[in-house]
């Protein structure tokens, strides 16, 4: 006698036994079309290139934001870590909060190495130390805390003018190391008394 529970056990039955009748029918409508290319599996993939408008970057270390950038334009460098931008306008805060404005017509951040390049028509300004500073080409890097210029630089403070070929500016010390043929102006400088011992 043939019970719907024996019926359910001649279904499995049934397929395993034709099961070389209907394969090659099932085979080829699974099959992939087009076939399979091997140097598909090898290509480059895109790399994830870019143009903005109006961009906003903020970098933060420990919670604290330590640089902000608003560029005109930004976009893919030739290294794909890298960002370019074009009319630059940042500020640095250090960790004691004291904020630096920086202006540029040009830009390279460094994404890996936490490495600003600014060129051309660059300016530095601390309001709090009343410090100006000038040149074509600087580079800050943000792990290290130094601002590094190879060319001409013009330093501007409270009564005191400095030019000189290349500058070193260590922010945690504040200390500059001005290189080169160094030229020094200084306001309301006056000689020492030659008629003391």
């Amino acid at each position: 006698m043939i019970t719907r529970r024996n019926l359910i056990w001649l279904i499995p039955l049934f397929l395993a036994l034709t099961f070389p009748l209907w394969r090659p029918p099932v085979a080829a409508f699974l099959s992939p079309r087009g076939g399979y290319d091997p140097s598909l599996a090898n290509r480059k993939l895109d790399e994830h290139n870019f143009k903005l408008e109006t961009v906003h970057i903020t970098q933060s270390e420990n919670g604290k934001i330590t640089l902000e950038i608003e560029a005109e334009r930004a976009y893919t460098g030739k290294n794909p870590d890298e960002i370019e931008m074009e009319k630059i306008d940042a500020v640095i805060t250090s960790a004691t909060g004291e904020q630096t404005f920086v202006t540029a017509r040009k830009g390279i951040l460094d994404k890996i190495g936490s490495i600003l390049t600014l060129i051309d028509e660059v300016v530095v300004i601390k309001p709090k130390d009343k410090f100006e500073l000038y040149t074509d080409l600087l580079i800050y890097n943000d792990k290290t805390k130094i601002a590094h210029s190879p060319g001409k630089t013009q330093v501007i403070g409270e009564k005191i003018q400095i030019t000189g070929n290349n500058l070193i500016f260590n922010t945690i010390t504040e200390s500059y190391d001005l290189g080169g043929r160094v030229y020094c102006k200084l306001a309301n400088f006056s000689a020492p008394d030659s008629t003391s011992p």
